[in-house]
């Protein structure tokens, strides 16, 4: 995805909006699989303690120069940098860095994952879905070869994500995916909406962890665990071979 156009930056305008004291709007949530949603600006700004487990572990585990990825409002981030850890924040939310570079973050850059060729890490995080930013089952090849050339020997990417094949399933443990159909399930098409920002529409993806774990050791990396969440979302650790 490019770097959005503030007029069509519904999350940056929230959160820019809620550091400085404008406050009780929500994000509407559109997708195509589901109801709508709202979202509170104010989950963008939680502290350590109220991030869910599998947040909290990733936090736990990183080391040496750290890329976060889809900082947002620069939550992990913030927290990286109080433990004394070197962060580098991205984000394609021109004002999302505004707010991040605000609240102290030193090393923010406004920008898709794809552009970032010139700087090496030893972790990266993709939080809060953050694997969904490879869009497409077929574009997770891509993001993972592209993450691949920014590790440092003996690198980690730390990333979550959700199966949503709970959406699928009837109470009596029946789903009803057609196995016949070239479109992954976790496949989705999101669109923000904030006041008067409305965002474009973008495809974003929800990947199981087995699926993850095979493209991710096709890539050249080794599974080093997996931390389960409360409703079918995870935490999964990559090592480069």
């Amino acid at each position: 995805m490019p770097v959005l156009k503030k007029h069509q930056d519904p999350i940056g305008k929230a959160v820019h909006d809620y550091f400085h004291g404008i406050v009780g709007d929500s994000i509407l949530v559109r997708t195509d699989i589901a109801e709508d949603e709202t979202l509170s600006p104010g989950y963008f700004f939680r502290t350590f303690g109220q991030m869910p487990l599998q947040e909290q572990e990733a936090l736990k585990r990183c080391k040496g120069k750290i890329l976060d990825v889809g900082a947002g409002a620069g939550a992990h981030s913030v927290w990286l940098k109080e433990q004394g850890l070197e962060v580098v924040s991205i984000d394609i939310s021109p004002l999302s860095c505004e707010v991040m570079r605000e609240r102290g973050l030193t090393e923010v850059l406004c920008g898709n994952i794809y552009s970032l060729t010139d700087q090496k890490f030893d972790t990266i995080l993709l939080l809060m879905n953050g694997a969904g930013v490879a869009q497409t089952l077929p574009g997770l090849t891509v993001l993972l070869d592209h993450l691949k050339q920014l590790l440092n020997p003996g690198g980690r990417i730390l990333a979550d994500s959700s199966d949503l094949l709970y959406l699928f399933t009837d109470e009596n443990g029946e789903s009803w995916i057609d196995i016949a159909s070239d479109t992954y399930y976790g496949e989705m098409e999101y669109q923000l909406c904030y006041k008067t920002v409305k965002g474009k529409k973008f495809p974003w993806l929800f990947v199981d962890s087995d699926t993850l774990a095979a493209y991710a050791e096709r890539s050249g990396f080794t599974v080093v665990d997996k931390v389960t969440g409360l409703h079918f979302d995870y935490l999964i650790e990559l090592t480069l071979n």
